[in-house]
């Protein structure tokens, strides 16, 4: 379904307005900057990598998804030994993932986890409370069966990805509930510590306007230059918060 169509859907249902946010009031503490929560040591080598996510982890938009996909991209830059596979299913919500993907994740014993499991949620609409319990669960069973470090992406500015179509309206709707769910999101990952870092996607999702190349031609999907772009920010981010050596070090070890 075309992007336009499913955010036409979410306006209609009433989401992104005051009332959500009164609903959900009780479930997320005030807005906070989104910090990246320092660990003491750089990843252990060989890292093992599991990706959970939907059709961005799948690849969906690009020309040869295996290899074209934002966390393949990440595992090209990360030490040659490095064991890894994904476990993605298009179209999926978290609560969907926590019965399919999560358990083979858990099997494969990662030391490093991605995830980006929130769009499908917030576009369906999943209830927020309810995205945010599956989250805390996820969470807490990767942590406490593994001893992995995740890697937790946000919602985009789903605003700038509506289009010409989308009224003013329609775009400070989009953001109060993109702000909602991230604040949601940043609120349940901080009770988990160091081990568990937040990947603000929102800076570099409101360049789309000046960065076409970055979507498919489906508009919703990135290209594979977008998909490039996805893991160069998480893979940023993983460098501030001192799971990777800089980029212009030695290897890691």
């Amino acid at each position: 379904m075309p992007l336009f169509i499913l955010l036409t859907l979410v306006m209609a249902l009433g989401l992104g307005t005051a009332a959500l946010a009164a609903r959900n009031q009780a479930v997320f503490q005030a807005p906070t900057t989104i910090e990246a929560p320092r660990s003491a040591d750089v990843l252990s080598t060989p890292i093992r990598y599991a990706a959970l996510g939907a059709s961005d982890t799948v690849g969906v938009g690009s020309r040869t998804p295996s290899r074209e996909n934002w966390t393949a991209r990440i595992n090209a830059a990360l030490p040659g030994d490095t064991v890894y596979d994904r476990f993605a299913r298009s179209g999926i919500t978290l609560g969907d993932a926590t019965g399919v993907e999560l358990p083979r994740a858990i099997a494969f014993k990662p030391t490093l986890v991605t995830m980006w499991l929130s769009v499908n949620d917030a576009l369906r609409p999943v209830p927020l409370a309810t995205y945010q319990q599956s989250l805390h669960a996820t969470l807490e069973r990767l942590l406490r069966e593994t001893d992995a470090r995740v890697a937790l992406l946000n919602v985009p500015d789903l605003a700038t990805l509506a289009g010409s179509h989308a009224t003013a309206e329609m775009r400070a709707r989009l953001r109060e509930q993109v702000r909602a769910w991230n604040d949601a999101i940043a609120t349940t990952a901080r009770a988990f510590g160091p081990r568990v870092l937040v990947v603000d996607l929102l800076p570099a999702s409101r360049e789309l306007a000046e960065h076409a190349e970055w979507i498919s031609s489906d508009g919703f999907h990135p290209s594979p230059a977008g998909y490039q772009k996805l893991a160069d920010v998480t893979l940023e981010a993983m460098r501030r918060a001192g799971w990777l050596p800089p980029a212009d070090s030695r290897p890691l070890n």
